[in-house]
C-alpha cells in the first residue's frame, strides 16, 4: 500500500512540497489540502502584478493546472482542518472526511493581523493576503479614487507604488517615526519615502488610526488619525503585517514558540510531522537559533527540504534568507538576517544603496540593497555566499573583498 502523505495548506510551501513528490515518482499517496477555491499560487504578485491588472490568477499559479503531476495529487480546495488525533493519524476537516496519514506536513501559513477599530468593517476597508482579496482591491483601484494605507511595511508599501501607479491620491498612515524601522536601517527608509513623495505619496508617521466613518449607506468616507487628523478616504487597505497559524498544532500538543517549532530537516517535536513556509520555526544551523521566516525563498527552500526527507534523503535549510520588494523602478533586498548584526558597512554604488550588516564577533550575518535590480543584484548575490561561507571580513576590507 502506497504510503499517504497529507499536506494542511495549499500555499507556496504546500504546494510546492506537493508538487515536488509527485513529480518524484515515488510510491506515494498525496493529498493536499487548502482552505482557498484556488490551486496554490505565489503571493508576491498580488501586491504588484495583480493590483496593477498586469497579472492574472494563471500568470501565479505555481504549476498550472494541466501539469501532469496533478494527477498523482488528490486536491482538496475550500478545506480547513479542525482537529489532529497524532495518536491515530488522522486529521478532521471542515468541509470533508476525515483523512489518515502515515506522514504529515504542516503548511498552513499565516493569517493576517486585522483591523480592529471602530468602523473597521466599513465597506471599502480591506486586508491583503490572498488572490481574491488582491482583485477585490484592484477593482476599487480607479483613478480619483483616495486610498489610505495603514502600515508602512513592504506590503504597505507595495499597495502604495502600484496606486500611484494607477493614479491613486493615496496617504501612508505609519505608527513609528520611520519606514521599515524593524527591517531596514534609517537611510534605507529614508531613501525610500523619498521615491514615495517624489511619485506623490504623502506620510502620516508617529501616529495611528483611531476611527473609520461611513457615509449612511456604510461605505468610508474617512479616517480620524490618534493626532486628530481626519483624512479623507474611500478607500482602506491594512499593511499591519500577519501571525504564524499555529492553532491546529498547539491544539494537537506539537511544541509551538513563535511558529511550529521543528528542527533543521524542518521535523517537529512528532517525528511523523513536518512543518514548513510562513508557520515554522525553525532551527537555523547557520545561525544557531530558531528563525521563522516569512518570504517566496524561504518557503520554496523548505518545500525543497520537506520532500527530501519524506524520500528518505537527508536534507536541512541552512541557505541564506532572501527577502525582496519592488517599487516603482527600485527593488530593495535583503539576505542574511540583518536585525542581527551590530555594526554596518557601506557601500558606495551609483544610484543604490548597499550596506553589511556585522555581528558583534565581526561576522557577516545580513546584506541590504535599494536600487534597481541590475545595479544590487550581484552585490546581494556575492553577501549571500559570504553568510554561507561564515565569513568574518576585515571592515575595511569588506567593500572590496564583496566586490571582487
Amino acid at each position: 500500500m502506497a504510503r499517504r502523505v497529507v499536506i494542511v495548506g495549499g500555499g507556496h510551501a504546500g504546494g510546492r512540497v506537493a508538487q515536488i513528490l509527485a513529480q518524484a515518482g515515488a510510491d506515494l499517496d498525496i493529498v493536499l489540502v487548502g482552505s482557498e477555491s484556488h490551486p496554490p499560487y505565489n503571493r508576491p504578485p498580488l501586491s504588484k502584478g495583480v493590483l496593477l491588472g498586469t497579472s492574472t490568477l494563471e500568470d501565479c499559479l505555481i504549476w498550472r493546472q494541466d501539469d501532469a503531476a496533478w494527477d498523482r495529487v488528490r486536491f482538496l480546495p475550500g478545506v480547513s482542518a479542525t482537529a489532529l488525533n497524532r495518536a491515530e493519524k488522522i486529521v478532521a476537516f471542515d468541509g470533508a472526511d476525515p483523512v489518515r496519514y502515515d506522514t504529515l506536513v504542516l503548511a498552513t501559513g499565516s493569517r493576517v493581523r486585522r483591523l480592529t477599530m471602530p468602523g473597521a468593517d466599513s465597506r471599502g476597508v480591506y486586508n491583503l493576503r490572498r488572490f481574491d482579496d488582491a482583485t477585490g482591491i484592484a477593482r476599487q483601484f480607479r483613478e480619483g479614487r483616495r486610498l489610505l494605507v495603514v502600515g508602512g511595511g513592504f506590503v504597505g508599501l507595495e499597495i502604495a507604488a502600484a496606486a500611484r501607479m494607477r493614479g491613486l491620491d493615496t496617504v501612508v498612515v505609519e505608527a513609528s517615526d520611520r519606514l521599515l524601522s524593524r527591517i531596514a536601517p534609517q537611510n534605507v527608509g529614508e531613501a525610500l519615502s523619498d521615491r514615495h513623495r517624489a511619485a506623490g505619496v504623502s506620510f502620516r508617521f508617529g501616529c495611528m488610526v483611531e476611527k473609520f466613518a461611513a457615509t449612511g449607506s456604510g461605505a468610508l468616507k474617512s479616517a480620524l488619525l490618534s493626532t486628530g487628523e481626519v483624512v479623507p478616504c474611500d478607500l482602506a487597505v491594512a499593511g499591519v503585517g500577519v501571525t504564524a497559524e499555529t492553532q491546529l498544532a498547539r491544539a494537537a500538543g506539537l511544541e509551538v514558540e513563535v511558529g511550529i517549532r521543528t528542527d533543521a530537516a524542518l521535523r517537529t517535536s512528532d517525528p511523523a510531522i513536518f512543518a514548513c513556509g510562513d508557520c515554522a520555526s525553525f532551527w537555523h544551523p547557520l545561525f544557531e537559533r530558531h528563525v521563522r521566516v516569512e518570504a517566496w525563498q524561504n518557503a520554496e527552500d523548505h518545500a525543497r527540504v520537506v520532500a527530501a526527507g519524506i524520500l528518505g534523503r537527508d536534507a536541512v535549510c541552512d541557505t541564506a534568507p532572501f527577502f525582496w520588494s519592488d517599487q516603482y523602478e527600485l527593488s530593495m533586498q535583503i539576505v542574511g538576517l540583518p536585525h542581527l548584526g551590530s555594526s554596518m558597512v557601506s557601500k558606495p554604488v551609483a544610484d543604490a544603496l548597499i550596506l553589511y550588516h556585522l555581528d558583534a564577533r565581526g561576522r557577516l550575518v545580513g546584506a541590504t540593497g535599494l536600487g534597481r535590480s541590475e545595479t544590487i543584484g550581484r552585490p546581494i548575490r556575492v553577501a549571500r555566499h559570504a553568510i554561507a561561507q561564515r565569513t568574518h571580513p576585515d571592515p575595511t576590507e569588506l567593500k572590496a573583498a564583496l566586490s571582487a
